[in-house]
């Protein structure tokens, strides 16, 4: 383990490419089990559950190994001012995609009812995407170059570029480039402010809410207008919308600076004298 956090401290952008990789993977045996798992395939199917559940272990205890659970914010459940921006941003960003996917806004659109399976293979795909760019890559970057602001921002920059990347997978399914193009700038504009809110804020969880309820709030609207693959025009315009919160991300790394370098590789140091 030891060799791979030095892997990490010499190499973040490949660490990066490793992590990202081992994330394909997981997603890929997930799928297998829901494949494998006796009875209808379907959205929420238990097999696919207890994949990413597994997942989600296997990369915390990876975490935990490392020494950086508390530094990627898992020990900690934040501030109420950051769960405040959270539900601010969160409120901003349902009613873009409502507007995006449908032209309109209106709560009716919301009106299915949603499984229980349904909403926990939702929020634990969140949590693990949250877990491996925000807890995994972006901590690797932010310690390899976060002894300065500057750091940090390229940090949350490249951190998004590998979350934004693993939309290009969509291509695989049949949808056209344009819409595959188009929603990974989307998730590269989100992966900025998932990246700052989870810096300023020192907790992951206000992240993996406002990742979770917007996947949630997706899947809804689409389910709600028959399943029908969104227009490019639909991402396009979703993701100019996005662009504020990318912006309002990099806004809340302006003050974070060499404090946040040193207290990483205190916690870092404290880890290695047990």
């Amino acid at each position: 383990m030891k060799r791979f956090e030095q892997f990490s401290a010499k190499h973040p952008v490949a660490f990066g490419f490793v992590i990202t990789f081992v994330f394909i993977v997981m997603v890929i045996v997930s799928a297998i089990l829901g494949n494998l798992w006796p009875g209808e395939e379907s959205y929420g199917q238990p097999g696919n559950i207890l994949g990413r559940l597994i997942s989600v272990v296997i990369l915390l205890i990876l975490l935990f190994h490392l020494g950086w659970l508390r530094s990627a914010g898992l020990t900690k459940l934040g501030t109420l001012g950051t769960w405040a921006i959270s539900v601010l941003l969160l409120a901003y960003s349902v009613a873009i995609l409502s507007y995006a996917l449908t032209g309109k806004i209106d709560p009716g659109l919301f009106s299915s009812e949603l499984s229980a399976p349904v909403i926990l293979f939702i929020l634990l795909a969140a949590l693990m995407e949250e877990v491996v760019f925000r807890g995994l890559v972006l901590q690797a970057l932010v310690r390899a170059w976060g002894s300065a602001q500057i750091g940090i921002i390229k940090s949350v920059l490249v951190s998004s570029l590998f979350f934004c990347s693993i939309h290009l997978f969509d291509l695989l399914g049949g949808r056209s480039l344009s819409a595959v193009f188009l929603q990974s700038l989307e998730a590269f504009f989100l992966g900025i402010m998932l990246g700052a809110l989870v810096l300023s804020g020192k907790s992951i969880y206000p992240a993996v809410l406002l990742h979770g309820i917007l996947n949630l709030s997706a899947y809804l609207l689409i389910e709600n207008t028959g399943g029908v693959e969104p227009a490019s025009t639909s991402w396009l315009l979703m993701s100019l919308f996005m662009l504020p919160l990318a912006l309002y991300g990099l806004y809340l790394l302006r003050g974070l600076s060499l404090q946040f370098a040193q207290s990483n590789s205190a916690m870092s140091n404290e880890y290695s004298g047990r």
